[in-house]
């Protein structure tokens, strides 16, 4: 089943992309998945922010020093992440902000950039030929030994939330959905509301998908890790309490079985 673009563009032409980084699950996934990325990144690299959406990312990968390019396939997005450049008196900081589909990143060079950041892409794309597309266009672009950073979420995972999501929201995950997803990964919402459609990969998957892309994965980790579902909680610890814990989310955010329970899962790759 190809990826439908046109239901992504409405579902995010209503959503707070931007306000979903400044809930708990939010902050946490924001702090940890930038922590994980800047010791990999060399002084002022080369970003593309791919599938990056209303800027949160690339916006503080510039201010960082780094140099931004955002690129997102809805325009609703884009357009949020330009008010919030200027909101924030950070015009300039972004080299460019594009509306582009990231099966098809033709109008950026071969090895223009040192690292993808792709916290999107890979969890809306139903199709493998789609997924299989996305990769190669990422290693094109990327500089020999250019680095990605592929968000992606487990299918365990996926389906825990979907069921949540049908207890709430029934007309969104009708009978037989939760059974479909199981079995091929993809998630199609029937409903006008909510989330729209996804993919939720099998352990082993996305480290495949790059490796035959031409890259090697040197590491995976769980970015909310042993915390998933329990931010508030964490939020709510202070002093030796919360430094045990974030010492732990560390340690275990590498386990298997934490990688595919605990939501999104990063995949950090080399291009070779």
């Amino acid at each position: 089943m190809p990826t439908d673009r046109d239901r992504i563009r409405r579902y995010y032409s209503t959503f707070d992309e931007w306000g979903r980084l400044d809930t708990e699950e939010g902050v946490l996934e924001l702090t940890r998945a930038l922590r994980a990325i800047e010791p990999h990144l060399p002084a002022a690299a080369r970003i593309l922010d791919l599938g990056g959406g209303a800027g949160r990312y690339a916006i503080e990968l510039a201010r960082r020093g780094h140099r931004v390019t955002l690129a997102d396939v809805s325009p609703e997005l884009l357009a949020v992440a330009r008010r919030k450049v200027d909101e924030l008196g950070v015009a300039g900081a972004l080299d460019a902000i594009d509306e582009v589909d990231a099966s098809s990143l033709d109008r950026y060079a071969a090895g223009r950039f040192d690292a993808v950041v792709a916290f999107g892409p890979f969890y809306h794309l139903l199709g493998e030929v789609e997924r299989r597309g996305a990769a190669r266009e990422i290693h094109r672009v990327l500089r020999a030994g250019g680095l990605a950073f592929v968000a992606s979420i487990p299918r365990l995972s996926g389906l825990a939330a979907l069921l949540q999501r049908a207890a709430k929201r029934p007309e969104q995950v009708p009978p037989g959905t939760l059974r479909t997803v199981a079995e091929t990964g993809a998630f199609h919402n029937p409903s006008g509301s909510g989330f729209q459609e996804g993919y939720y990969a099998e352990p082993g998957e996305m480290r495949a998908l790059l490796d035959g892309a031409g890259f090697d994965v040197i590491d995976e980790l769980s970015l909310r890790s042993i915390a998933y579902g329990l931010e508030a909680d964490l939020a709510r610890l202070a002093g030796a309490q919360h430094a045990e814990a974030e010492l732990l989310m560390d340690e275990l955010a590498r386990r298997p079985e934490v990688l595919a329970t605990a939501g999104h899962m990063l995949t950090i790759a080399r291009r070779i």
